[in-house]
Parts: C-alpha cells; sequence; structure tokens
C-alpha cells in the first residue's frame, strides 16, 4: 500500500527527494501553490524582446539581400545567438523550478496547462516564442479563473500567429469588402474543441463560423505586437449559442464576453474536469471524481483553486496505482530531484552542455523542448511516451545522470529516497546487486517504477 506522502509527492508533485515537505498531502499541495509561484525564477525572455529581435532580424535581411555589409551579418548572427542561448537558458530554469520546488504542484499544473494551450515554435515572429506564452499567458493565471486563463492564453500574440488567426478577416469588414478577403476558422474550431468544450461538446459547424467572425479584428505584428483593428471586424450582432455579441462598431470587449461566457458552460466544465484527472490520476478516471469536479467548477464560477480542491479532495485521486507514465521532462526533473546535486549544476551549464544533457536526450525521448506536436498537445496515455526509441533514450539519459553526479549514493539507500514505499522488492534487490554504485543508481531512475506517477 502506498502513503499518502508518496502519492502526493509522485503523482500530483514534482517527485520524490529530500526537498518537499515532511508531511504531504492534499491540503499541503493546495497550500503550496502561491509560495511555489511567487518564489519561482521568471522568465529569461518575454514576447516583446522576442518581437524586437524579429523585426530587427526581418529589417537586417531585407537590407542584406541590397548589400552584403559584414557589419549587419555579425549583427544577425548575434541576435540569432542570443535567441538560441536564452531558450537553452529557459529550459535550465524550467527543470530547475520543477525539480528543486518545495512540492512542484504548482509547476506540474503549469506544465498542464501549457499543453492545454499547446502552441508550436516556429520561424520568423514564432521563434522561441513557446516559453513566452507560458509565462506571460499561462503561469500568473494557474490560481485565478479559467477565465481569466482562457482571455490570457487565446489572445496571447503566440497563440494568435500559430492558429492562424492574423489571417482572418471578417468578410463584410471594410478590409474585406475591398480586398475580397475572409475567414480563417482555424482558432475558433480549436479553442471550441480543445481549449473549452471538448470535441463531445455538440457544438456546430455554424457554432463555428460565428464564434470566427466574432474572433476577426484579432491582430499581432511585428511593429506593433498585438492589437484589435476595427477595420479587419465582421459588423453587426452575431448570435452563438442562443446569445447575441457584437456590435457597431464590433470591440476586443465582445470577444471577451463571449470567451467568458464559454468558461462557464457545463459542457467546458466536463472537459476540464476529465482531461486533469486524466493527466494527473488515470487515462481512465472514475466518474464520480470527474462528475464532483465539474460541479464544484460550475458551483465556483470557474475558479480554478476550486477545481483543484475537488481532485484533491475526492477519496479516488487517491485510491487509483500509480499507472500513467511520466512525461520525458517531468521523469528528468524527478531524477535531478532524486540526486539532489547543487543547483549550480543546471545553472552552470553552458549553451553546448544544455544542448547535450537536456535539450537532445528530452528530443530523443519524444518531447522536443519549446516543441509541441499539433495544437491538441502531448498524449495522455502510457503508449504515447512508451516507444523504443524513448525507452531507450531515458536509460541512456538515467545512466548518464548517475555518472554525472560526483559521489553517487548507495543504491540500497537511493531507492527510498527516490521511491520509498512505491519501489518493489525486485527492483530493491536489483539495484542492490549492481557491479557499481552509478550502476545501481542509473538502474533505479530508469526503472519502469520510476518512470510511472
Amino acid at each position: 500500500m502506498i502513503s499518502t506522502q508518496t502519492l502526493a509527492a509522485i503523482r500530483f508533485g514534482a517527485g520524490l527527494g529530500g526537498r518537499q515537505p515532511q508531511a504531504l498531502d492534499g491540503a499541503v499541495l493546495l497550500d503550496s501553490l502561491h509560495p511555489e509561484l511567487s518564489s519561482a525564477d521568471h522568465a529569461i525572455t518575454s514576447w516583446e524582446i522576442r518581437r524586437a529581435r524579429a523585426l530587427e532580424r526581418r529589417t537586417i535581411n531585407r537590407d542584406l539581400r541590397e548589400d552584403e555589409d559584414p557589419a549587419l551579418s555579425a549583427r544577425l548572427q548575434d541576435i540569432n545567438r542570443k535567441d538560441r542561448d536564452d531558450s537553452f537558458a529557459e529550459l535550465r530554469a524550467m527543470m530547475a523550478r520543477l525539480a528543486y520546488a518545495p512540492t512542484g504542484f504548482a509547476e506540474r499544473l503549469a506544465r498542464f496547462w501549457a499543453n492545454h494551450f499547446a502552441a508550436q515554435r516556429r520561424g520568423g515572429v514564432l521563434r522561441a516564442g513557446r516559453p513566452a506564452l507560458i509565462e506571460e499567458a499561462i503561469r500568473p493565471n494557474i490560481t485565478g479563473s479559467f477565465q481569466s486563463l482562457l482571455r490570457a492564453a487565446v489572445l496571447h500574440p503566440v497563440m494568435l500567429v500559430y492558429l492562424d488567426q492574423t489571417a482572418s478577416v471578417g468578410p463584410f469588414s471594410g478590409v474585406g469588402r475591398r480586398r475580397g478577403r475572409g475567414l480563417n476558422e482555424n482558432m475558433a474550431r480549436e479553442v471550441l474543441e480543445l481549449h473549452t468544450m471538448g470535441s463531445a461538446g455538440g457544438y456546430t459547424q455554424s457554432d463555428v463560423t460565428q464564434f470566427a467572425r466574432l474572433l476577426t479584428g484579432l491582430s499581432v505584428s511585428l511593429e506593433e505586437g498585438f492589437t484589435f483593428e476595427p477595420r479587419i471586424a465582421e459588423p453587426g450582432l452575431l448570435e452563438i449559442f442562443g446569445k447575441r455579441y457584437g456590435g457597431r462598431p464590433m470591440t476586443l470587449d465582445h470577444i471577451t464576453e463571449f470567451l467568458d461566457d464559454l468558461a462557464l458552460r457545463p459542457e467546458t466544465a466536463q472537459h476540464l474536469a476529465g482531461k486533469l484527472a486524466r493527466h494527473f490520476i488515470s487515462d481512465t478516471p472514475d466518474p464520480q471524481l470527474v462528475a464532483h469536479m465539474a460541479a464544484s467548477y460550475l458551483h465556483g464560477r470557474g475558479e480554478l483553486m476550486v477545481l483543484y480542491r475537488a481532485m484533491l479532495e475526492h477519496p479516488a485521486a487517491w485510491a487509483a496505482p500509480l499507472s500513467k507514465t511520466r512525461a520525458p521532462f517531468e521523469v528528468m526533473a524527478a531524477a535531478i530531484r532524486a540526486m539532489d546535486p547543487p543547483r549550480a549544476m543546471l545553472s552552470g551549464l553552458s549553451t553546448r552542455q544544455t544542448r547535450l544533457f537536456l535539450a537532445r536526450p528530452l528530443e530523443a525521448m519524444g518531447e522536443p523542448f519549446e516543441q509541441v506536436p499539433s495544437p491538441a498537445g502531448y498524449g495522455e496515455d502510457a503508449a504515447y511516451w512508451v516507444t523504443p526509441q524513448g525507452l531507450a533514450a531515458r536509460i541512456d539519459w538515467a545512466m548518464a545522470l548517475a555518472q554525472r553526479v560526483p559521489l553517487a549514493p548507495d543504491p540500497r539507500e537511493f531507492v527510498d529516497i527516490a521511491m520509498a514505499d512505491a519501489a518493489s522488492d525486485t527492483l530493491r534487490r536489483a539495484a542492490s546487486g549492481a557491479e557499481t554504485r552509478a550502476q545501481g543508481v542509473g538502474l533505479i531512475l530508469s526503472a519502469p517504477e520510476f518512470n510511472r506517477r
């Protein structure tokens, strides 16, 4: 029987190690959210910094087409290097946040919502933009209301560009009439299907189209950043789900009004509750747990702390066995947490060392940094992560970590530090029989049991 302390650390936190509170349960996890968020390291770069660099990069590239100026070429290389170095610094900071957090529940939630509002890295304006979305829109809002989180994530420039909203123009707007441009429904569809009501939410194609009309006016440019442009907004009243939105002129407030209403629909409550339960507890969560979470969310008018409390207070959240597979980033952070090397081991990595020790292993395991496979994000079930290549990469990295940390601990003691009462007798015997301490530690960190949560 796995203890509440172990379940809390592994299922809902960053894993076991010497840094979590002596007594850990659902109440402590909830209480940890605000202190962990306020004490965490901040992002290396913001969207505005990325935007300014992208604007300068575009200008330099245009000038270089006319004149091969060595000084301009050097400046372009410098900008690209800064973007690359900042990206790896962000990777180190994110890994350290999870590995060294008191409980890690806040970071786990940030990762959940970052996957819920998934945005892919691309070139140009979206180069290395995903961390800016996470730091500016998601992390500040994970303990507030879903209305605030939804607005911040959907209206962030990275999301608008990624979901092609910048290509959408109201057909009857001034620009639409003059230039014959029309709607792009991609963002409207993804917000309904992925971010709010879910694929089983019962919306129609007409709802998608009307929502797409309402979203027109949202714009992003390198020169101005995020703006609302009435000249491309679809004028007039638009009826969605039996309620009218918009008017003349169309404003940003009309869009946020609909997003707020969307956040409190019963379908959204059910979708969010089910997805959160599947992420933390089981691929097939108890229906009563999901129903309790959805009802609590609606009763709390979308307050996310109410949703988290409903999950943590339900007996089903603590009864299911550890059956989820840790994502690569999470298993790496849990391994570092268990080994407990000096924080400088991470913060002191150079760009090249970060690439070799963190970025390339993450990519080999199937979770490349700053990238997602689609707007739906990464999958939740074990089959998504358990592949021959991914498992081999996990083993290789675990063994490399065990060798990297000086004075590897005794495996017979380390198995209790890393897994406590979640370790099987078979794993304990195998670890104690290893030829060297490093091999024993690596065996524990690469074991299927350690890769579960």
